[in-house]
Order: C-alpha cells, then sequence, then structure tokens
C-alpha cells in the first residue's frame, strides 16, 4: 500500500487537486478525510465527482487532528484500512490546520516493505502565500518545509511576477521540493503518474515545537436562508469581520426554494446550486461570534445540541463494518 499525504493551509484547494488526481490517473484508492468540524462535506464533493461512486471508499475522521490529537487512532485507522481493504493507494487528505512534519513521524513507525510513503504533496495558493505565512508562520512553514512537492492552485490567472515570488519564497524555505508553480491543470499525464510512484526522500520531517495559534469552529446542521441573497449578504458580512475572523466557510444550506452550496476562502467566495439535500455548514476562525452567526442562519446552538456519535466513535465504526465484511468474505 502506497501512502499519499496531500496537505496544505484551509481552502487551498486540496479536495479539488485530489479529484484531479484521481481523474487523470484513474485510480481508484481509499481516500482519509480528516475534517475539521463534524462535516462530510468534501467527502459527499469526491463521491458526486467520479462516475461510480462505489468504487471510491472514502473514511473520515471527524473533529481531532490526526497530527496530534488522533494519532493513535489514526495510525490505527491506517493499519486497519492495510489489512481490511490492501487498497494499492490510500490518500489522506488532513485537515487544513494539521501540521504535516507531525503527520509523516507519526506514519514513521509502520512503514515497511508492503506500506510505503510517496513524496508528500502541499497545494498552496500564491495569491496568498505571504499573508497566509506572516499570519500562521509555524503552521505554513512546517508544511512548506515538510513538502517533497509543492503544487500551487487557484493561480490561473495571477501574474507571472507573483507566481515566481512565491516559488523563490518557497526554495528559500525547502530547496529540495519540487515546485510546480504553472496550475497543475495544465501538467502530462507523465507528471501525475510520478506522484503515484515517486517514494518518499528518507530526511526528517522539518516541524517544529508547539502548536501556534489555535482557531475555533462552529459545525450547523439546521440553518435556512429565506433567499439566496441573504447567503450572498451573509458570506460579505464573514469578509468584512462580522462574526469574527473567519478564515474557512463552507458547506450546503436551504435557502428559499433553492439548496446551494457556498465556499469561502482566502477573502473570496463562490455560491453554486447543489445536488446534496442537507444542510452541512462549517465556520473556522478566531473569536467567532457564534451566537451571531447562528442568529443569521436561523439557528440557535439549542437546537443544535444534538449532535452526530462522537469523533472517536465516528471514525471506529466504518472501521469496524470494513473488517467484519473482510472476514465474511474469507
Amino acid at each position: 500500500m502506497k501512502i499519499l499525504i496531500i496537505s496544505g493551509f484551509l481552502g487551498a484547494g486540496k479536495t479539488t487537486f485530489i479529484k484531479e488526481l484521481i481523474r487523470r490517473t484513474g485510480i481508484q484508492p481509499v481516500i482519509l478525510e480528516n475534517e475539521y468540524g463534524e462535516n462530510s462535506i468534501d467527502a459527499i464533493d469526491l463521491k458526486q465527482s467520479q462516475p461510480d461512486s462505489r468504487d471510491l471508499k472514502i473514511l473520515e475522521f471527524m473533529e481531532g487532528c490526526v497530527c496530534c490529537t488522533m494519532k493513535d487512532s489514526f495510525v490505527n485507522s491506517v493499519l486497519t484500512v492495510f489489512t481490511a481493504l490492501a487498497p494499492e493507494y490510500l490518500i489522506v487528505e488532513p485537515t487544513g490546520v494539521g501540521k504535516l512534519s507531525n503527520i509523516m513521524n507519526n506514519l514513521a513507525p509502520i512503514l515497511h516493505g508492503s506500506i510505503t510513503m510517496l513524496r508528500p504533496v502541499v497545494v498552496l495558493s500564491p495569491q496568498n502565500y505571504r499573508q497566509n505565512l506572516a499570519e500562521w508562520p509555524e503552521l505554513y512553514g512546517d508544511q512548506v518545509r515538510s513538502a517533497q512537492t509543492v503544487v500551487f492552485s487557484k493561480g490561473e490567472h495571477a501574474p507571472a511576477e507573483l507566481l515566481e515570488d512565491a516559488a523563490a519564497h518557497v526554495r528559500k524555505l525547502n530547496p529540495g521540493a519540487q515546485i510546480v508553480q504553472e496550475h497543475y491543470s495544465t501538467q502530462d499525464d507523465s507528471w501525475w503518474r510520478s506522484l503515484l510512484c515517486l517514494p518518499a526522500e528518507d530526511r526528517a520531517a522539518a516541524g517544529e515545537s508547539g502548536g501556534g495559534r489555535a482557531l475555533s469552529q462552529i459545525s450547523l446542521t439546521r440553518a435556512r436562508l429565506t433567499c439566496p441573497a441573504e447567503l450572498i449578504q451573509l458570506l460579505e458580512d464573514c469578509l468584512r469581520g462580522g462574526f469574527g475572523r473567519v478564515v474557512r466557510a463552507k458547506g450546503t444550506i436551504p435557502a428559499g426554494n433553492e439548496m446551494l452550496r457556498f465556499d469561502l476562502a482566502d477573502g473570496l467566495y463562490a455560491v453554486t446550486g447543489t445536488e446534496v439535500t442537507q444542510c452541512q455548514c462549517v465556520f473556522i476562525g478566531e473569536q467567532l461570534n457564534t451566537s451571531k452567526l447562528c442568529r443569521r442562519l436561523g439557528t440557535t446552538l439549542f437546537k443544535e445540541g444534538c449532535r452526530p456519535p462522537t469523533a472517536r466513535a465516528r471514525q471506529r465504526r466504518p472501521l469496524r463494518k470494513i473488517a467484519k465484511r473482510q472476514h465474511d468474505q474469507r
């Protein structure tokens, strides 16, 4: 089993990159999603992107971070995937606030002839690279220093000078990394296939001690708006600091007679239609005004009090089913 870690800061475009990787290479990997907050938005997005979603196996870790608070459960789950499913590829998508060096170090003890690690990939947005590095130097710097392939996203229309500036700064932090500063969609098929065959370099992960600044999050499943215009205004207020400092927001929400998907990151937002019928919203940031945000979304913390199973229970349950199914087949 080959493990490919695809990391990157909140909103960098990791899930979109994984969809393109699967499309360009034709692989059917097992995907381990580490969501920040109680939501399965990215997992649903990945499922919907596949012609036959039954062939795509996605396991989710909720709430806890696989780089620290859930590292033991994470490693045990990787071993369970190996023994029960034995996929050729396991793609790990950590939460955007996880330290890549910690994840690599957590996996190191279980690497052997049958379980190997590919060169870890970090996806970053060149337009916001310097700002993110200045605001989150420990976290963002760790991801860049620990990467062995750095891929630029969201830079299709960025000037060449900006791309070169970001690439030059990445080289200073990580001289040994391969840097793809053109948008990854322009790469040929041989480059995509190389991501699945190049083993990780045998070098120490470049982590630093300390956890840095902590982000808080709020997950909502009972939100509702009266019309799409309310969602637009809500996202504008998020960017202006009306609910605290919102770093990332995404989800699906009913707005009048429509179901809408929204995505906010790097000072921009997008709203589209969606076939998803359930409400799931997550807001991540600093000093979030939870009560004000709930009021705008037509819900309260009391209504949201009926939570799904705990993070540990939710991440164990599908793995037990996998193990049982494998036993039955034997």
